[in-house]
């Protein structure tokens, strides 16, 4: 009889343990997520467009394995650079489909040529970041910022004129937050 008992104890010794073994994983598992969670967020609380940082970064499926302030500087420079290759490419669309002499054309050819300017900075940048030439990558990155913002100064110079509407706006502003918010997050890389 003792020895059933003894037997019962061992089975529920036995039975515990891999409960709580399993609950400790999971437990690990969720603390990782959380830590993973917990640095994106951090360092987009340090951001002027926090909402925009979480939701861009979090947009870019290596967002899950980033485990440093290195890594996350490198998706959210890689969303910025995807958002200026994706803009360059609907600003040649627009002007392919504007008459050749308007001046919304001669607009849309400017900033065709600022944003090619400001795509080339981002690719330059992805080196400096690695080397870790900070004051480089904040002048390369602020001035593809005043690239978006010269585009839609051209615009805007005519604002009486029906063709003076930037049809970038919207565009040239995420732009303009997207590199806003690289640059806060290398800052914390200092």
């Amino acid at each position: 009889m003792a020895s059933r008992e003894a037997l019962m104890v061992v089975f529920w010794l036995i039975g515990s343990s891999f409960f709580l073994l399993g609950t400790s994983i999971r437990l690990a598992d969720d603390q990782d997520h959380r830590n993973e969670e917990d640095l994106v967020s951090a360092a987009c609380n340090r951001t002027f467009y926090v909402d925009i940082c979480v939701s861009s970064i979090r947009s870019d499926p290596r967002s899950s394995t980033i485990s440093d302030l290195r890594g996350l500087a490198d998706v959210a420079l890689n969303v910025t650079f995807v958002h200026g290759m994706e803009t360059l490419d609907y600003i040649k669309h627009l002007n392919s489909n504007s008459p050749a002499a308007s001046y919304r054309s001669r607009c849309l050819r400017d900033c065709a040529e600022v944003y090619a300017d400001a795509v080339q900075s981002l690719q330059d940048t992805v080196h400096l970041l690695r080397i870790r030439d900070f004051e480089k990558v904040n002048t390369l990155v602020s001035a593809a910022m005043t690239d978006s913002d010269t585009c839609e100064d051209g615009f805007n110079e005519v604002l009486d004129d029906a063709e003076g509407v930037s049809p970038l706006t919207q565009r040239n502003q995420y732009f303009s937050k997207l590199c806003s918010n690289f640059l806060a997050i290398t800052k914390l890389l200092f």
